[in-house]
């Protein structure tokens, strides 16, 4: 090449010193007067254009020899920057054959979303929302790497210091004004050994509960996907009792906080079994059986014998198939054809107050009071009396639509709590408690800000607690990933709280909390 291109360089230049030569005869018939100092200006004039055109010559020749010796693949549209070059494959066996048709759902419930980022195919290397980074790929599997995390401030100056419970004790309330990186998911999830084989772990982590036994949490799961209508998994998962257990997180409109009326009747987090698909376009749904409602600081010993903890999810979405990325809440994709979305959610379980061998003191937080208090707490209900397991049923069914950047959705819920097993007589034999929140959003700038409003009811046995926030959402770089989220919150008597939500138990009183998040 090297060769060739010298040859040209020296074919280029007899040519210009011939063409200037033959010049000077002409232009000594064209002006005789003219002399030898401005004839030798003009020749260098022209031999200075014919070097600038060899120069450009030389420039693409080089390009191409640098085209001819590297042949790049060039980058897929809109990637962040260019893929790696694959590794090479493993020379220690033979490696699988690709089924047709790969797959890299996780067994968690995502609701299939047509034409988004996740329900394409990450390359190497490379970025996709809610999927995080490709680290590696290959015959023999991929591995993606995610991570959540978020800076808050949180602010209850504007809180009541105590409360009072429908028995007339006052509590304290432990009012805090204090910066945290509250918590850190970090997600490895993929497949091994057939693109249908999945695997999700992750790591978590919280802030608030630095220095206790729950401060760091490994788990995860194993799921085989047979085909879109049916994929089974195992380990670590959502009860699928409540629509924000139904895969949306984190693209929600506060920053890992639900509404009270959520938090107060869903289920949570336990290991169990699971099946979920899509029945037809636009219908999915998920089934589990679970170990008990929330696995968090419950040990394998404390859980009692009967595994009869189950909870069923059916969504349907009628206009479009979808409703964004997870079915999330708010509209950040600015649907131009109206979405809707209707689901149903059930959950059934035996629950017992979970507690060491050698304690009495109950680890069941999950199941509580219109009033905050938990139900296991002995003398809650008689004196002298404790519960020591009852049934728990909730239900909860919900409805919503986006259109161009507008979202609105309703859920309602009844929790029933019957069949109580105790060391006493006791005065009730049944408690029901009802509620609703409804969420409501607008992206006032596309893509960049988003205001929204929300609010929740319990109408229960012991108190009818609320509340009612309004804030905000803004992608400074407009995009999914990093955001800045404010929002001022009112609260009355609420039943539910931890130091890692933004409002304790008994809350009553205005806060104000904002954070920094970046999930990818």
């Amino acid at each position: 090449m090297k060769k060739k291109h010298a040859t040209v360089r020296f074919r280029v230049c007899t040519l210009s010193a011939a063409i200037a030569f033959a010049a000077l005869p002409a232009h000594a018939q064209e002006n005789d007067s003219l002399s030898m100092e401005q004839r030798m200006q003009r020749l260098e004039q022209r031999q200075a254009e014919y070097e600038r055109e060899l120069a450009q010559r030389d420039a693409r020749i080089r390009e191409l020899e640098d085209q001819l010796a590297t042949k790049p693949t060039a980058p897929p549209e809109n990637a962040p920057f260019a893929a790696s070059p694959p590794a090479p494959a493993p020379v220690i066996a033979t490696p699988p054959p690709t089924p047709s048709a790969p797959t890299t759902a996780t067994p968690d419930f995502t609701p299939a979303v047509a034409g988004s980022d996740e329900a394409n195919e990450s390359p190497f290397g490379l970025f996709a929302p809610g999927k995080g980074f490709t680290v590696a790929k290959t015959d023999w599997g991929e591995l993606q790497l995610s991570l959540f995390t978020y800076l808050r401030y949180l602010n209850q100056e504007g809180l009541d210091d105590t409360y009072i419970d429908h028995f007339g004790d006052v509590k304290n309330v432990d009012i805090r004004n204090d910066f945290q990186v509250n918590k850190v998911f970090l997600y490895t999830k993929g497949w091994f050994l057939d693109p249908r084989f999945t695997y999700n772990f992750y790591v978590w982590s919280s802030a608030t509960a630095l220095g206790t036994d729950t401060n760091t949490l490994v788990a995860g799961s194993l799921g085989y996907k047979f085909d879109d209508a049916l994929s089974i998994g195992g380990g670590v998962s959502a009860l699928p009792s409540t629509r924000s257990l139904d895969g949306q997180f984190p693209f929600w409109h506060r920053v890992d906080a639900r509404l009270i009326a959520d938090e107060f009747m869903r289920g949570s987090f336990t290991q169990g079994v699971w099946a979920n698909g899509r029945i037809a376009e636009g219908l999915d749904y998920k089934v589990m059986l679970g170990n008990n409602l929330s696995a968090f600081g419950v040990a394998a010993a404390q859980l009692d014998d009967k595994f009869d903890t189950w909870a069923a999810s059916l969504i349907w979405m009628p206009t479009t198939g979808e409703f964004g990325p997870r079915a999330n809440f708010g509209d950040y994709e600015y649907h131009e054809d109206l979405a809707t979305l209707f689901s149903v959610h059930f959950t059934s379980s035996t629950e017992d107050k979970q507690s060491q061998a050698t304690s009495e003191a109950p680890e069941n937080t999950q199941i509580r009071l219109s009033d905050g208090a938990t139900l296991f707490t002995p003398d809650l209900l008689a004196p002298g009396v404790t519960i020591d397991q009852l049934d728990y049923r909730m239900l909860a069914l919900s409805a919503g639509l986006k259109y161009r950047g507008f979202y609105l959705e309703g859920e309602a819920y009844r929790r029933w709590l019957d069949d109580f097993r105790a060391n006493g007589a006791l005065p009730v034999d049944e408690l029901t408690d009802d509620g609703f929140q409804l969420k409501a959003s607008m992206m006032a700038v596309p893509d960049t800000l988003q205001v929204f409003v929300n609010g929740s009811k319990i109408w229960g046995e012991y108190g009818d607690p609320w509340d009612a926030g309004v804030g905000f959402n803004w992608w400074p770089f407009k995009k999914r990933g990093f955001r800045i989220n404010g929002e001022l919150v009112f609260i009355n008597d609420s039943p539910v709280g931890a130091y890692s939500l933004p409002y304790p138990v008994g809350a009553n009183g205005w806060l104000f909390v904002t954070s920094a998040e970046v999930a990818f």
